[in-house]
């Protein structure tokens, strides 16, 4: 009967779960409450904008198109008078036809008058016909006067140029009115656009406050209905990971973190097991148990780092098996798997408990050795390569022996990590060279370092992040 109760007990609270409000649609119903009004803002905002940048243009346009063109024409009608003035005073042909052509595109100008808004053609017609009218009266005048200089008339009539300025006045008189008449009209509409301006920040002001009070009402429901939850499950977690006795979470609105809840007590053991044997994995080499290349990495940085900061010592040691590919031809990968295991028994029956050893690769071996001198290197070095040589492997029914090739080095004073494992990796190669079944040690005197890497790669002690 319990068993039966707690089981009925289980499905109803799954059912009431079930129904509960779903975090999924209160989050979407709280975003599209704070778009929908940054959209309704932006559409608002755009349109206005466009409109009152329209205005803008539109007087800056009537800028470009009516006052400029005439600003121009009176500046040019008031150079012309310097060639004019220049050839009566000295008589040059180019101050003459400088004026001419001047006065051709003056003309040619005032025959083109610029066309105001309707109300306003009929003013802008008689103003541009009054200014021609006067213009033309100034050319012939002109043409008079230099009619008279080349026939060398001795004296030029006064009243002649009386007349070739007042006409000239009267032009830019005539221009300057037309001039005010457009400046006015740039002027209201710059006013109106200025209005329609002030009017558009008003109401984006009024939308964006509407917008806030929206996103600041949502934030608060979210708080409560969202956040809050949150913090208390991220509050039950952490009390879970430090306390043996865990209360249950009581969330009983919100199924989403019941679901959870339920999860993670199932996943917590399962969780606590994986990292346990991943440690093991990555800290172990799974064949020999021995420490794994990874360790062995991380073991060489830290003790590197103790040699620089303390001055201490120590020595890297590399040891290859000799023709370890030659067992696994002859006798089969099998029992060259259970060579390897046989050898790191020997090397850890061989070593110190101080030292470090590891698997470095596929028949190699890494020892560091800690605080000893070139004689405790030597004889280590020779007792393990002496345990391997007279060793008989006896495995399956076949018996055969094994040699081994030493390479080692001790830190020097200031010396790099690479440059430790080029020495290292020099030295066993000179062992290989030798004949192997040979131990042979770096000597900073001999500068034996002629060798590339072959065995220690620096990619291994500086792996890409």
């Amino acid at each position: 009967m319990p068993a039966i109760t707690t089981k009925t007990s289980t499905i109803a609270a799954s059912i009431k779960n079930m129904s509960a409000p779903s975090l999924k649609n209160r989050l979407k119903i709280s975003i599209l409450i704070i778009i929908l009004p940054l959209f309704l803002l932006t559409a608002i905002g755009f349109f206005f904008f466009q409109k009152s940048t329209n205005a803008f243009n539109l007087a800056i346009e009537d800028i470009v198109t009516d006052v400029i063109p005439i600003t121009k024409l009176k500046d040019k009608i008031q150079q012309s008078v310097i060639p004019f003035n220049k050839f009566l005073k000295n008589g040059q042909l180019d101050d003459k036809n400088n004026f001419l052509q001047l006065s051709i595109d003056i003309k040619k100008a005032l025959a083109d008058p610029v066309k105001l808004n309707q109300q306003h053609h009929s003013l802008a017609d008689d103003i541009y016909r009054s200014a021609y009218l006067n213009w033309r009266n100034a050319t012939r005048i002109a043409n008079k006067i230099f009619r008279d200089i080349d026939s060398h008339v001795p004296h030029i009539s006064h009243r002649y140029l009386q007349d070739f300025y007042q006409f000239v006045i009267e032009t830019t008189l005539a221009l300057d009115k037309l001039h005010l008449a457009m400046q006015d009209r740039v002027q209201v509409r710059y006013q109106k656009a200025k209005s329609l301006k002030f009017d558009v920040l008003i109401l984006i002001s009024c939308v964006f406050l509407l917008v806030y009070v929206t996103t600041l009402g949502t934030i608060i429901f979210l708080n409560r209905s969202i956040m809050a939850p949150i913090n208390k499950l991220e509050n039950w977690i952490h009390n879970f990971s430090r306390t043996k006795d865990n209360p249950p979470l009581e969330l009983h609105t919100y199924r989403e973190f019941e679901f959870i809840a339920d999860a993670y007590s199932k996943l917590a053991q399962i969780l606590k097991d994986d990292q346990t044997i991943i440690s093991q994995l990555s800290q172990k080499d799974e064949l020999t148990q021995v420490n794994s290349k990874r360790t062995f990495i991380q073991q060489l940085k830290s003790e590197h780092i103790r040699h620089q900061r303390y001055d201490s010592r120590y020595t890297l040691m590399h040891i290859d098996i000799d023709h370890m590919s030659s067992i696994n031809q002859n006798y089969g990968r099998h029992i060259g798997d259970l060579t390897l295991i046989q050898i790191a028994k020997m090397l850890e029956e061989a070593i110190r408990p101080s030292d470090f050893l590891s698997r470095f690769g596929s028949d190699e071996f890494a020892v560091i050795l800690p605080e000893i001198e070139l004689h405790g290197a030597t004889n280590t070095a020779e007792r393990i390569r002496n345990s391997i040589s007279e060793y008989v492997f006896k495995i399956s029914g076949l018996k055969f022996g094994v040699t081994v090739s030493i390479g080692f080095s001790i830190v020097q004073e200031n010396q790099s990590l690479s440059a430790l494992l080029q020495c290292v990796d020099s030295s066993l190669q000179q062992a290989k060279l030798a004949g192997r079944n040979q131990i042979q040690h770096y000597d900073p005197e001999q500068n034996n370092d002629k060798f590339g890497p072959k065995y220690f790669q620096k990619d291994d002690f500086d792996p890409p992040d």
